[in-house]
């Protein structure tokens, strides 16, 4: 670059002058001022601690997932569950393959027990359950039988209901010619057909009573059915 003279008198200038403009930026470099090794050090750890309490954090979140997803119960509606009772015992009318032994409806969970004879018709069985709904289900073998045991999801309600409500409400369903109702201070039974027994249990939803009570039914050897009715505890 050169330096324009618009000072100095015009003419020839001396070698060296003062008097001119600079278009030149001298470069001055910038000095870095020295930082306290103790407050890189600070810097350097405060990092670290971060690091480490995104990873407990991350641990924790984890944990709480296998917490919730651990213990997961599926949710099904009351209705649902009594309907899957019902038709296993429709089913035990017509097919020869699987038979509903017994079905409890305890105050969380409806545990339903089949047999079956063949233990691949049974696996089968128990998938569409298992893949769809999530039911749980255990499959054992007693005296060369095949069971599984299928435990649906319920939610029994505490209110202590009148044991004679349920003799009220079966003098109202028409029954067939062949049934037994006995009934004492804190349990009532009913024996009979397979229709007998559904029709007790759909009115006894339709009535909103199927939660307000423990309920018990077995499938007789007889090829008849058993209910057995609780009042709940308090």
């Amino acid at each position: 670059m050169f330096d324009l003279n618009f000072i100095a008198e015009p003419g020839i200038q001396a070698e060296t002058t003062e008097a001119s403009w600079s278009f030149l930026q001298e470069k001055t470099e910038n000095k870095i001022e020295d930082v306290p090794k103790s407050q890189i050090m600070k810097s350097s750890n405060s990092g670290t601690n971060w690091k480490y309490y995104g990873i407990a954090a991350y641990a924790i979140i984890i944990l709480v997932l296998i917490g919730i997803f651990g213990n997961y119960q599926p949710k099904m509606d009351s209705s649902m569950v009594l309907n899957q009772v019902i038709d296993l015992i429709i089913e035990s009318g017509y097919m020869k393959d699987l038979q509903l032994m017994e079905a409890h409806f305890k105050p969380d969970f409806v545990k339903v027990t089949i047999i079956a004879s063949d233990l691949a018709f049974l696996q089968n069985f128990v998938q569409g359950y298992h893949t769809t709904d999530k039911i749980p289900y255990e499959i054992f073998q007693k005296n060369k039988l095949n069971y599984v045991s299928l435990n649906f999801p319920w939610d029994a309600e505490n209110n202590r209901e009148d044991i004679g409500t349920l003799k009220t409400l079966a003098d109202q369903i028409v029954f067939s010619n062949k049934i037994s109702i006995s009934l004492t201070d804190n349990e009532f039974e009913l024996q009979g057909s397979s229709s007998d027994i559904i029709s007790y249990l759909l009115k006894m939803a339709d009535d909103d009573l199927i939660q307000k009570f423990t309920l018990s039914v077995i499938h007789l050897e007889s090829g008849k059915y058993y209910l057995k009715v609780r009042a709940n505890k308090t």
